[in-house]
């Protein structure tokens, strides 16, 4: 679920034809009723309550196991695990509470809803889950944390499947405000949907945006055993700390590029076979600085050689969504052997001089694709996926 819909074909040829989904709201109800996100379409599936940070989790949920063919009834519910993450909580409700305006007849579900499990604990009872729930909150990099948990679920042995995302509903008040006085808000544009310019000379930081990704995460064999299509193979993951400051990143990347070598020295897999890195991307200095120095550094000659791109231009920052939905977006990539565009990159910065695919999407084979996602305190996550090499589990 993104700013350009709850589809993900539309969302998908959306992305790769270099559309933008910003624009101006002329209230924060613009953003989204309580149980019909903006651009969600009618799905049958309601969360109970009015957060919209569940509704968006459980439509997402219920999607990607329509999508993996994979009945709530057709694993183990005590191996079956649920990791949905998101950065703050439902804040909508908060707000309500903060108010003074808690529902009548239900006020202690409503204030459950404002915690950061709520969207996991409503996912694991959608769908009968009784193995391990988790929430992790890591900022920016949450979604990717997340699936980075789900993963160590089934390595570890503990879950046959794993249900894994993040989900974001961030568009009010006191947040834009205060990202506005940390510096990091695109300004100074009259048109919002080229407002967030990732690796642009002027580039002044990113644009807000709600959504929702979650992605059926499940062990080789039981996908064997009931014939399913995965459209990618986890094949490594890493988590390191840049100890910058809270809000800071480091521009010369250091700590990311450590990150980005130990990773694919453990997957293993060297440089050159990488084809496609999906960035950060949130159009602010230091960001967008460190994302490239790293690659350069970690990937060395090879860096010439790998497709990156960024969507924030398009999306906008979905904050404790961006990782789960721009990770689903690079399985997606891989499977059509498409990169799709860095949105709004008219004038790039000499200092970032990556491969951005500014032109337009291209089309390309990719076999081994990175994600990396960076969040304010100093996470850092990184992912490797490659196409399955089993054509019978394709």
């Amino acid at each position: 679920m993104t700013p350009f819909g709850a589809d993900p074909d539309v969302v998908w040829r959306r992305l790769i034809h270099g559309d933008t989904a910003t624009r101006w709201l002329s209230s924060e109800g613009d953003c989204g009723s309580p149980n019909q996100p903006a651009g969600a379409p009618a799905t049958g599936i309601r969360a109970q309550g009015s957060e919209p940070l569940i509704t968006m989790a459980c439509h997402a949920a219920a999607h990607a196991m329509s999508d993996a063919q994979l009945p709530s009834n057709g694993t183990n519910p005590d191996r079956f695990g649920c990791v949905i993450g998101t950065s703050k909580g439902g804040l909508r409700s908060f707000r309500h509470h903060f108010r003074g305006r808690s529902p009548a007849d239900n006020p202690a579900q409503s204030w459950q809803q404002c915690f950061p499990d709520a969207p996991s604990q409503h996912v694991a009872a959608l769908l009968g889950i009784r193995g391990p729930l988790l929430c992790p909150v890591a900022a920016c990099a949450t979604g990717l944390v997340s699936l980075i948990r789900g993963a160590d679920l089934i390595r570890d042995g503990a879950c046959d499947v794993v249900i894994a995302g993040s989900t974001d509903a961030s568009l009010l008040d006191v947040v834009q405000g205060s990202f506005r006085r940390l510096g990091v808000l695109a300004r100074n544009f009259d048109d919002p949907a080229r407002g967030c310019r990732p690796f642009a000379a002027d580039r002044t930081g990113f644009l807000i945006g709600e959504g929702a990704a979650v992605l059926v995460l499940e062990r080789l064999d039981h996908a064997r055993s009931r014939q399913a299509r995965p459209y990618a193979e986890w094949t490594g993951h890493g988590l390191a700390a840049d100890p910058a400051g809270i809000t800071s990143v480091d521009v010369s990347g250091e700590a990311l590029a450590r990150l980005i070598s130990d990773t694919l020295h453990r997957v293993p897999c060297p440089p050159d076979k990488v084809d496609y890195v999906n960035l950060h991307g949130t159009a602010t200095t230091q960001n967008d600085l460190a994302e490239t120095r790293a690659v350069r550094a970690a990937f060395g000659a090879a860096a010439d050689g790998v497709s990156c791109s960024a969507f924030k231009g398009a999306l906008g920052h979905l904050l404790g969504a961006a990782g789960s939905v721009e990770t689903a977006l690079t399985v997606l990539a891989m499977k059509h052997g498409i990169v799709p565009p860095t949105a709004n990159l008219l004038h790039p910065d000499v200092q970032c001089n990556l491969d951005y695919t500014a032109e337009g999407c291209r089309r390309r084979p990719i076999d081994t694709a990175m994600k990396l996602s960076l969040g304010f305190g100093g996470h850092l996550a990184a992912v490797v996926l490659q196409r399955p090499d089993d054509i019978n589990c394709r």
